[in-house]
This record gives C-alpha cells, sequence and structure tokens, in this order.
C-alpha cells in the first residue's frame, strides 16, 4: 500500500496516528480506531485506498472536515480516506467559477473568491469539508437569496467503487450529477468539486441574544420574522446554557444596509437584550465569527432533527427540554430555517428534495468533561430527539443525521429513494460505500 503511495499511510503504534484518527465531535459513539488511515494526495491515492478495503473487505469510510454527527468519517478496523490534504483552490473569477480539492474547509474556499468579490453558497460553520457539504445538499447563510450549496455544483470528479475516474456534470453521467447533488457519500469518493460564486455587495451580521428566560417570547419572536423574510435574510437560534445562559439569534443580511434596521426591529422591540453585535462586516468571511455560546467541552455529542414547522408547541418542548438537560453543556440549536430561493426549487430537480417552506433544521447536543457524565448527557440528547420526532414528519436533513439504517435513509431521501437507489445499483453495486445515509439497491 505504501509504495507509490504519495500521500501518508497512517496505522496503530504511529506517532501520530491518535490525532488523526480524531474527529471533531468527540464522543465514546465517534471514537473509532480504524487499522489505516489513508491521507491521500490525490484520486490515485483515493483509488489505492478504497481497492485495499474491497481486497481487505473490511469498513471504508470517508473524511474531509470530519463533522459527521454520527462519526460516518471514521471506523473500527477499516480503511479511513481522509481528503485533508487535497484542498488545492482555483477561481475563475470572469466565469465565477470555483475549482476545488475535497478536503477544503469552507472558510478557505470563502478566502479565496473574497479578493474577486465573490462568495460561495458555504455553511455557516467554518471547518465543515467542501465536498461532505455540498453532497448532502449543504444550507447556510446564502441558502435563502442563492438555494443550497449542491443547486451550485457545476461537476464533481469522482472515484467510484470499482476504482475509475468519472467526471459527472449535466452533460456526462448525469444521472451521477443528480444523485451526487444530495444523495450523500453514496457512489464514490468526490476528489473535486467546481461550483459557481456570486457577488455579495454588503453584509449586516452578528447576534442578538437575550436571557434564557424570555427564551419562549424570543423564539417565537425569531419564527415570526423568519417566516415573512426577505430572501436576502437568514438567521438561526441557540438555546445555551454555559456561561450566561441565552437564547442567541444569529442572523445575516445581505440586502441594502440601510434596511438591516427595519427587518431587525422585530426583534429589538423584545426588550434589552444581553447582546447585540449586529453590524455591517467588512467582508463576508466574518460570519463565521458568530456564536452560538457555549464553552468547548472534553466530549460532545450531537443529534439532528427537523421540525415540519416552528408551532408554538414545538417551541414549548425545545424550551422545556433544555431546562431538564443534566448539565451546563446543553445546547439546542434550530440551525437553518427553509425560506426563499432554496424551496423554490424543484423537489426532484436534485437528490436534495427536503425543501419544505418554514421548515427547521435542528440539532441538539450536549459536552461534558468527566466521562462518567458521559451516559446522562447522551441520555438526554437521545430523549429530546424522541420528543421531537412527533413535529418532524418523519424527515431528517441528510448533514444533520441522527441515526443509520434503511428508514433513517428513507428520512433524509423519501420521494427520491428510489431513484437514488437506481443510481446506487449502477455505481456502488456491492454498497462499498456504506457510512452515509446508505441506500439499500
Amino acid at each position: 500500500m505504501r509504495a507509490g503511495f504519495r500521500g501518508n499511510i497512517i496505522v496503530p503504534g504511529d506517532a501520530g496516528y491518535d490525532a488523526a484518527r480524531a474527529v471533531f465531535w468527540k464522543n465514546p459513539l465517534t471514537d473509532r480506531r480504524p487499522a489505516v488511515i489513508a491521507r491521500c494526495a490525490g484520486e490515485e491515492d483515493v483509488a489505492r485506498a478504497i481497492e485495499l478495503a474491497v481486497e481487505q473487505q473490511v469498513p471504508l469510510a470517508v473524511r474531509g472536515g470530519g463533522h459527521s454527527f454520527v462519526g460516518w468519517g471514521t471506523c473500527d478496523d477499516g480503511v479511513v480516506i481522509d481528503t485533508s490534504a487535497m484542498n488545492a483552490v482555483s477561481i475563475d473569477p470572469a466565469a465565477r467559477i470555483a475549482r476545488a480539492g475535497a478536503g477544503v474547509p469552507t472558510r478557505e474556499l470563502v478566502a479565496a473568491a473574497a479578493p474577486y468579490g465573490l462568495v460561495p453558497v458555504v455553511g455557516q460553520c467554518p471547518g465543515v469539508g467542501l465536498a461532505g457539504f455540498i453532497l448532502g445538499g449543504g444550507l447556510g447563510w446564502l441558502s435563502g437569496s442563492h438555494g443550497a450549496a449542491c443547486d451550485h455544483l457545476v461537476s464533481a470528479e469522482v472515484v467510484s467503487a470499482d476504482g475509475r475516474r468519472l467526471v459527472a456534470s449535466a452533460t456526462e453521467h448525469s444521472d451521477l450529477f443528480w444523485a451526487l447533488r444530495g444523495g450523500g457519500g453514496n457512489f464514490g469518493v468526490a476528489t473535486t468539486l467546481t461550483c459557481r460564486l456570486y457577488p455579495v455587495a454588503s453584509v449586516t451580521a452578528g447576534t442578538i441574544s437575550f436571557p434564557l428566560a424570555d427564551a419562549r417570547r424570543a423564539i417565537r419572536a425569531f419564527a415570526d420574522l423568519m417566516e415573512g423574510a426577505p430572501d436576502e435574510l437568514q438567521a438561526r437560534a441557540v438555546l445555551t446554557r454555559d456561561g450566561q445562559p441565552a437564547v442567541h439569534i444569529n442572523v445575516c443580511w445581505t440586502g441594502e444596509p440601510g434596511q438591516a434596521g427595519g427587518i431587525l426591529r422585530p426583534l429589538r422591540g423584545l426588550g434589552a437584550p444581553v447582546r447585540d453585535t449586529v453590524q455591517p462586516l467588512a467582508a463576508f468571511g466574518d460570519t463565521f465569527a458568530m456564536s452560538g455560546g457555549g464553552v468547548p467541552r472534553t466530549y460532545t455529542a450531537v443529534k439532528g432533527s427537523y421540525l415540519e414547522r416552528l408551532s408554538p408547541e414545538a417551541i414549548d418542548l425545545i424550551v422545556d427540554r433544555l431546562a431538564e438537560a443534566p448539565g451546563s453543556g446543553a445546547a439546542i440549536g434550530l440551525d437553518h430555517y427553509m425560506h426563499g430561493a432554496v424551496c423554490r426549487v424543484p423537489a426532484d430537480a436534485t437528490a436534495f428534495e427536503l425543501r419544505t417552506a418554514n421548515a427547521v433544521h435542528i440539532w441538539v447536543s450536549a459536552g461534558w468533561d468527566a466521562p462518567g457524565d458521559g451516559p446522562a448527557s447522551t441520555g438526554w440528547i437521545d430523549a429530546t430527539w424522541e420528543a421531537l420526532q412527533a413535529h418532524a414528519a418523519g424527515r431528517v436533513y441528510t448533514n444533520f443525521p441522527a441515526a443509520e439504517g434503511d428508514e433513517a435513509a428513507r428520512a433524509a431521501y423519501r420521494d427520491n429513494y428510489s431513484r437514488l437507489a437506481s443510481v446506487k445499483r449502477t455505481y456502488d453495486p456491492t454498497n462499498v460505500f456504506q457510512r452515509n445515509h446508505n441506500l439499500r439497491s
């Protein structure tokens, strides 16, 4: 395996093994010990790593930024394809196109495009890997004005289960191109992605925080604001118990700067906030500095869910469940409010069909430091997730997973499931790529 491999092969016993196997969310579920970590330098390395896993009949995981809630970027006793070194970026400002390696973090793509006055459609977390983000659909601050990240994918270079190097676009392997835009990592390893960029003239953004005692009122105001929001506004709300317990409402406005005050008046009219940092930003990349509150912990676990609508009953449930958390490291985030351009794309135009207006993608997390506190923390997450399912319409965002298995995959893909399974049969008939919302071909 090492002979001719341009990247690095890391195995148990190597000095950097524990650092190399670590993923972003550290907890008992994600603390895995792979047999081989293949830190690939290019598609030839990727093909060799796939071949090794197939020959040895061991699990195969693919990792970019390592942000999977459920640890799909790692595995026990198998092969991990680590694409973090595949991080080259090129910008064509005239065509407004970016070409980026699978391991590029979103912050680096934003930084590369910034000198040209252009912005990619990316998520809110700076360290998330570009490939996993786009393959899962991809929601962020520009979803209202420009749609999902997958809507702006021009092409993807992919290594398939049998080692072929494919280009998927509207004119080449169009069935695979459709499936890659929201179908997750079911079909191969995306090594390079080409996506469109957009000019964003101005950004007004920041955080308005309210005491946790006012959580119901603040979240209802957030829901009312977003239900009629212009495309140029996106916001999220995060409820935390760490430090000064609060509801943090992060907002991003890409319309005329002078209109921001009027747009946000309903929030500011609630009363004096704990904090209000909303202001014009020098660059879109400064949005990454917005915080949802909270203090870093040794261990963190998180599950994703979905709200068909941010109803008064759902709001009460969220506030009540946070109050019952066993420790101060608990948080609940209403991360992506569905409205605007992302909801105007037909559900079958891409594999990402979860585009219902006024729905909200949500995460439930808990952090702890003492290993003994883990069971209570993860138990609270599980119970909260179960309670939320009464409002979830049986759905989940591909990038916010909570469970494995066919039921979870159908919750992610629903009406597109059968078509996706057909593409799976074509490009991965033996199900080499299983660490995802796995399709049963």
